[in-house]
Order: C-alpha cells, then sequence, then structure tokens
C-alpha cells in the first residue's frame, strides 16, 4: 500500500487530473452551505427595519397612500403614524433608494448626524454611501430637490436617501409597504398586528426562504455529485487499465489481491481528501471575502460543517475508486502481461447491462404512462398534485438517465457510426477521432453521460424556462395591461367628472383607457352566480398583441361576446360556445384568455351589452399609458387624492423580471454541472494521451505530423461533445415538457431552438478546448521515445 500511495505522490498531474472533478463539487457543497448562511444573515437583518418603538405595525395597506395615511393618523389611540416606502431612483445617473422615514422621534430609525433633516418635498438627506454634499441641488423626477443633510443610517438600506413619507409620495408615485405606529390608547384599527408580531413573521419568513435557497442548492449539489462520481470512476477506470501490468507484476511476485485492492482505494482516499481540501478551502476564502467586499455579514455556523464535506469528498472518491478496482484487481497476472490496456467487458457483463437498461425504460416508461393516467394535462386538480407531478418527472428522468448509464456502450455503436458518417466529409482526422472514440465504448459512453447529464438540464431548463416566461408574459399583459391604473376612492365607485378628459389633455400621458366595471348576477348552467365584469376595449390595449387565447379568438367581438380569463372559465366551468345568462344580456363565451383577470374583472363584454344591463355611463376605472416616472407623477398630479393610483408598470416589471432571474439562476448552478462535464472530457483525453502513447508513436512513425495527432486528439475531445449534447436534447427536451405539465399552468410547449443551438454549439466547442492540452501533449512526443514508453 506504501508503495502505491507513494506511486500517487510521484504523479502530481495525474492527482490533479483525477481529483479535480470532486474538488469542484466539494467547493460547490461548501458554497451551498456558506450560501444559505449569508442568506439567513442578510434576510434577518432586516428585521431591524422595524424601529423598537414601534407598537404596531399595518402590513402592506391597499388603497390610496395619502389618504391612508391621512386616516390612520386620525385614528383614536394613534399618537405618531409612519408609512415605510423605498422607491429605487436615479440621481446624477447613481442608483440609490428613495426612503421614507420621520427623522425623529421613536418610529425613526436613521439618526442625523450634519446639517437638518428635510421638512418639505422638495428636500432630502443622504446616507453616508451617498456622495452629494449638503446643499447640492439634484433633479428627482420632475422636482429639483435640496440635500438638507446627512444621516446614519442601517446598512442594509444601502445607498439611499431620504425624507418624510410625505415628502416622499410629492416626489415619486409609491405604494406603502407597511404603516409603523406608536400609540396612546386602545387602536382599532384593521390589518394591524403588534411590533412583536411582525418582527416575529418577519423572522420566520427570513429563515424560511433561507432553507428554501438551501433546499434549491442541495438539489443542484446533488446533480453535481453524481456527475463527478462518474468523472472519477471513469477516470480511476482509465488510471488503473493503464497500470494493468504494474498490478499483474505486484501479483506475480506474491502480493495478495485484497491488499492490492486496498491499496487502490486508499489512493482513491489520497485523491478525494487532496481535492476536498482544495475545494473546501477555496469555498471558505471566498465565503469571507464576498460578504467583506459588499459589507454584509459573513457565514456563521455552516463553517463547521467543513470536516463533514470534506469526508464526504474522501468517502465519495473511495467509493468512485472501488469498481475499476475490483476490475483490476480480478484481472489474472497472466492475462494482463498478455494484453493490451483495451476497455474489456464479458459477454454476460454485456447482456447484463441490456436487461438492466431495458427494464429501466421499461419503469420509466411506466412512470410517464401513470402520470398521463393521473391527469398531468388538466390544471384543475386537487392541492399537492402538482409536488407529485413534479417528482414523478424527476423519477422518470433520472430512471431513463440510468437506462443511457446501462445501455450506453451498446447505444454507442450506431451512434459513433452515423456521426462517422455524417462529418466523414471533414477529412481522416475527425475519421480517426470517432474511431478512437469508439475503440474504448464504455469509457466513451461513461464520459457522454456526464456530458449529457449537464446538458439534458440545461436544454430542460431552456426549454421549460422559455414555456414559463412566454406565458408569464401573457398573464402580466392580461393582469396589468398599462403603466397606470386609476380608480375611485371605495370598490367600483365611479372617477370623479372631467379626470379622464384632464388626463387626456396632459401632452405627458399617451393613451387613457376608460372603462366600467360593475357586479352583476348571472346564470351558468342553471345556477345563480355573482362577479364582476367589465367593457374594457381589448383591441385598444397596449399589451394586446401579448394576450394568449387557451380557445377561441379575440377578433371581431362584438355585442353578445364575452371574453372570460381561465381562471374565471375554471371557476365558472364555462368553455368558448358556451352562454353565460345576465337576464337582459345573454353572452356567449367567444374566447378564453390566459390568465386571472383582464384589467380589473374576469369577464369582458361589449359595452352595449353593459348599456343593456342598465350600468351608468361613468367610468369606474381608467387605464393609463405613462411609462415614466415624471409621466406618472403628472398622472397622480392630475388625479387628485381622492383617487387610487395604481402603478401597474413596476408590478409587470417585477413579475416579468423574477422568471428571468430564476431563469439566469439556474443556469448558473447549473454551470457548475457544465463545468465538471467539461473537466471530466478533459480528463479523459488528457489521460488518454498518456495511456496511447504507442499509438502516437506509431502514427508519428508513419508520417502523422504534429498538427494533424493533436487535431485527433482535439477532435475526440468534440466527439464527446456531440454524442452528450445529443443524449443530452433527447432526454431534457420531453421531461421539459411534463416539467411544465406538472406545473398546472396549461401553458404550450416552446422550443427556443436557437438558444439550443448556441447551447449545442458553445458544448461542443468547449470540449473542443478542454482537449487543447493533452494535444499540444500528444504532438510534442517524439517518435522514438513514445513507441518506446511502456
Amino acid at each position: 500500500m506504501a508503495t502505491q500511495l507513494r506511486g500517487v505522490l510521484r504523479r502530481p498531474v495525474r492527482l490533479v487530473l483525477t481529483g479535480l472533478a470532486i474538488a469542484v463539487a466539494a467547493f460547490f457543497a461548501m458554497a451551498a452551505l456558506l450560501t444559505q448562511d449569508i442568506a439567513k444573515t442578510v434576510a434577518l437583518s432586516t428585521v431591524t427595519d422595524i424601529p423598537p418603538g414601534a407598537e404596531l405595525v399595518v402590513p402592506s395597506p391597499p388603497g390610496n397612500p395619502v389618504a391612508l395615511l391621512r386616516e390612520i393618523r386620525h385614528t383614536a389611540g394613534v399618537a405618531e403614524a409612519t408609512g415605510r416606502i423605498s422607491e429605487p431612483i436615479t440621481i446624477g445617473g447613481t442608483s440609490v433608494v428613495l426612503t421614507a422615514d420621520p427623522g425623529v422621534g421613536p418610529l425613526s430609525r436613521v439618526r442625523l448626524t450634519n446639517g437638518s433633516y428635510p421638512t418639505a418635498g422638495n428636500q432630502i438627506a443622504v446616507s453616508q454611501r451617498v456622495a452629494l454634499p449638503i446643499g447640492s441641488r439634484v433633479v428627482l423626477g420632475t422636482t429639483t430637490v435640496t440635500v438638507t443633510g446627512t444621516v446614519d443610517a442601517p446598512s442594509s438600506d444601502g445607498a439611499a436617501v431620504y425624507s418624510t413619507d410625505d415628502g416622499v409620495l410629492s416626489l415619486v408615485p409609491a405604494e406603502l409597504s407597511r404603516v409603523d405606529i406608536t400609540a396612546n390608547g386602545p387602536v382599532d384599527l384593521y390589518g394591524a398586528v403588534t411590533a412583536d408580531e411582525a418582527r416575529a413573521a418577519a423572522i420566520s419568513n427570513a429563515e424560511s426562504r433561507a432553507e428554501q435557497l438551501l433546499a434549491v442548492l442541495t438539489a443542484f449539489v446533488v446533480v453535481a455529485v453524481i456527475a463527478a462520481l462518474l468523472v472519477a470512476i471513469s477516470t480511476f477506470r482509465i488510471v488503473f487499465t493503464q497500470r494493468i501490468r504494474q498490478l499483474a507484476l505486484l501479483r506475480t511476485v506474491g502480493a495478495p489481491r485484497r491488499k492490492l485492492l486496498r491499496a487502490l482505494v486508499a489512493e482513491g482516499a489520497v485523491t478525494g481528501f487532496a481535492a476536498g481540501t482544495v475545494g473546501v478551502l477555496v469555498a471558505l476564502g471566498l465565503g469571507q471575502l464576498v460578504p467583506a467586499l459588499v459589507g454584509i455579514g459573513g457565514p456563521g455556523r455552516s463553517a463547521l460543517a467543513a470536516p463533514a464535506v470534506l469526508l464526504a469528498s474522501t468517502v465519495l472518491t473511495m467509493f468512485a475508486s472501488l469498481v475499476p478496482a475490483l476490475a483490476a484487481t480480478r484481472v489474472s497476472p497472466l492475462e494482463a502481461l498478455r494484453s493490451s490496456s483495451g476497455d474489456r467487458q464479458s459477454r454476460s457483463a454485456g447482456r447484463l447491462r441490456v436487461g438492466l437498461g431495458l427494464l429501466l425504460l421499461a419503469a420509466a416508461g411506466f412512470v410517464i404512462t401513470r402520470m398521463f393516467l393521473d391527469g398531468i394535462t388538466s390544471t384543475d386538480r386537487p392541492g399537492g398534485t402538482t409536488l407529485d407531478f413534479l417528482l414523478l418527472t424527476i423519477t422518470s428522468a433520472t430512471l431513463v438517465f440510468s437506462a443511457l448509464l446501462a445501455l450506453g456502450p451498446i447505444l454507442l455503436r450506431p451512434v459513433l457510426r452515423g456521426l462517422g458518417t455524417v462529418l466523414a466529409p471533414l477529412g481522416p482526422t475527425v475519421r480517426l477521432a470517432v474511431r478512437g472514440v469508439g475503440g474504448v465504448p464504455r469509457r466513451a459512453a461513461t464520459v457522454s453521460a456526464v456530458v449529457a447529464l449537464g446538458t439534458g438540464l440545461l436544454a430542460g431548463l431552456l426549454v421549460a424556462g422559455e414555456t414559463v416566461r412566454s406565458y408569464n408574459n401573457a398573464q402580466v399583459a392580461a393582469a396589468y395591461p398599462a403603466d397606470v391604473e386609476l380608480t375611485g376612492a371605495e370598490e367600483l365607485q365611479p372617477l370623479p367628472d372631467g379626470l379622464v378628459e384632464r388626463l387626456r389633455g396632459r401632452p405627458e400621458i399617451g393613451q387613457v383607457i376608460a372603462y366600467r366595471t360593475v357586479r352583476r348576477d348571472a346564470v351558468v348552467h342553471g345556477q345563480q352566480m355573482n362577479f364582476e365584469v367589465s367593457d374594457l376595449d381589448i383591441h385598444a390595449l397596449p399589451l394586446f398583441d401579448q394576450l394568449r387565447t387557451v380557445r377561441g379568438s379575440l377578433n371581431a367581438l362584438g355585442p353578445g361576446d364575452a371574453v372570460v380569463t381561465e381562471a374565471y372559465a375554471q371557476s365558472l366551468k364555462v368553455g368558448v360556445g358556451e352562454e353565460i345568462d345576465f337576464g337582459a344580456v345573454r353572452a356567449t363565451v367567444a374566447a378564453v384568455v390566459v390568465g386571472e383577470s383582464l384589467g380589473d374583472s374576469g369577464v369582458v363584454l361589449h359595452h352595449r351589452d353593459l348599456d343593456a344591463l342598465g350600468v351608468g355611463a361613468s367610468a369606474t376605472h381608467a387605464l393609463v399609458t405613462a411609462g415614466d416616472s415624471q409621466a406618472q407623477a403628472v398622472v397622480r398630479g392630475v388625479a387628485g387624492g381622492d383617487v387610487q393610483v395604481r402603478v401597474l408598470a413596476a408590478e409587470r416589471a417585477e413579475r416579468s423580471d423574477l422568471v428571468d432571474v430564476l431563469t439566469a439562476l439556474g443556469l448558473a448552478l447549473l454551470a457548475l454541472t457544465l463545468l465538471i462535464s467539461i473537466i471530466g472530457v478533459g480528463t479523459t483525453v488528457a489521460l488518454s494521451v498518456v495511456e496511447r502513447r504507442r499509438e502516437s508513436g506509431m502514427l508519428r512513425a508513419i508520417g502523422i505530423t504534429r498538427t494533424t495527432l493533436g487535431g485527433i486528439t482535439v477532435a475526440e475531445a468534440g466527439v464527446y461533445g456531440v454524442i452528450g449534447g445529443l443524449f443530452g436534447l433527447l432526454i431534457g427536451v420531453p421531461h421539459a415538457w411534463l416539467a411544465v405539465l406538472a406545473l398546472g399552468l396549461g401553458a404550450p410547449l416552446e422550443i427556443p431552438v436557437p438558444a439550443l443551438l448556441v447551447a449545442a454549439v458553445a458544448l461542443i466547442a468547449l470540449t473542443m478546448v478542454t482537449g487543447l492540452v493533452p494535444a499540444w501533449r500528444a504532438a510534442r512526443a517524439s517518435p522514438v521515445a513514445a513507441m518506446r514508453a511502456d
């Protein structure tokens, strides 16, 4: 055993190549724990957002913020109330957050350090992270404001400027995130909770978010560990196969098989310990450095998990070395001395692979059939079914991928034949590369499976992301069809007379669409129901082109036609062609559109139908095109304090950004699996160069140039990428479709062909890049030295 371990230490390059994938997996596992710890620290720091002096809190109060604050301050028992607002703005090209704070008193979160705190709407104070001197004048929206002071503010606020709640509302249109209250007696206020209850809820929410983040990261860690395990198994198989002759000589001179097996597994343990140590130390270093650079709290107790991650890395690598070690030590001394380091597999093992692979495919088929029989295509399903379907989708993908591992060496032969035919016009270099990969089918199948794992996840995420994004855009276009929505002070109360005309008369404001919304009784399938209907002009909406119909058409809508949202159609149990009886009007459903609401209701009729129902002519809602903060400020100014102003553009951007952020996060996390896949290709190619030094020498001796020999090595790496990419797409795209069905969205499948092509080409290019260094090593060896090597 000592001889084997000394041999490992004498070959540091082999140690690095063997342990690289394990090091990356250990880094990611440790980084996931640190990220969860940091996320919890950051989230918990926001709890201090509720000042110690607050006694009551009204979270997320709806309605006109000016009117709400006035009402709360005049409520019996309220001593002081301040609205909390945080609005991102730009001052002089710098992004800051305009934050509401009283500046003094028990509800203040900041402390004045210089100058005076703002008392008017054209004044602001700045935090230490905003480089604006006292007395400077800057433009904020349509108003020129003066910096009157500097404050010491919580670090969680970031780069912020401050004014009172009334001052902030006079500068930008905004919503209240909450209202903090001090009391001098009993307070009867709807929605109010004690400050302690609000803090407890904030702590619980922060911990829950951190745990959800850890759950997501854990899923990707598991995938990365599987990829690293496959790469390690393939790498150890190559390394041990290269040393068959050495092992045979040791067996010949009396070394017991069990002792050799322990030595090879110990070699795996050394590799895992060394690689895990590197990965963990890099993660710990970045875990301390990154929070320090961005000014947030660093990791806490999660750093104590480093020994556990290191132990897991060692055990994982020992397990990865066990299977190749068993195969290497089972070879008899005489057979090993005769044979070359090829890819051996008995007929019985081949039959076992076929049987296992077919059994796994049959199991995957059974799982998929079960999902369709249980109603995966239905959007009307009981609670908890979505999670069950997602777990079954993951189970099916796991079974198919396991079948690929079992059937890989067999599937590889026809794939390589077809690939060789397609790539034959590219010349002998590529043809030799295809044959070189086919010469070791088990190795090629394992490495291609690792690439397929990363490619399948990438393809699945791209397809599912594009499908959900398209569906989300349609939902957002229906729910937030303009930039600003105006409603009466009370629900369904008409807008003030002349307001719509005044808005249309302002040049800063674009289109203004006024419509009526009322609540009416109706009979659907013989059942009496009561719901809101409107006469919104759908074709006039700025986002009309983004609306999507589930069934029916939005063309040529007229009197007697009804447009119903998907959510309302499920609730009312109506479909295209069915009637809704309002008494004086019988409306036929002409279209069902994606979304929960269309404007402010779920059912839209023609304006003549609302007239026939006796609805008054005064509009209850108005949708306004006002894309920038200046135009929105004009809308708020024209509307006055008796109208509720809701900025839909901000909510629409938040909903749209969420899908992009989640997709980007998924891609970033999947990049690790792809990195391990590419490392696996590079390691395999590098060790193959060492393994085939005689072959390389013979090729050089018969006239193959260094450039051609290097080209063969690079092309082999590219072939691994092509095969893995093909298998990955075949597994990833169908299971992305199943995942979308499992979510119960009813969204049609969207396949982003350009994005998939770019991803496939990039993957092949990256795998070829990993072959550059091995190609250089293969090409620079002299023919005589290579042929003499053992």
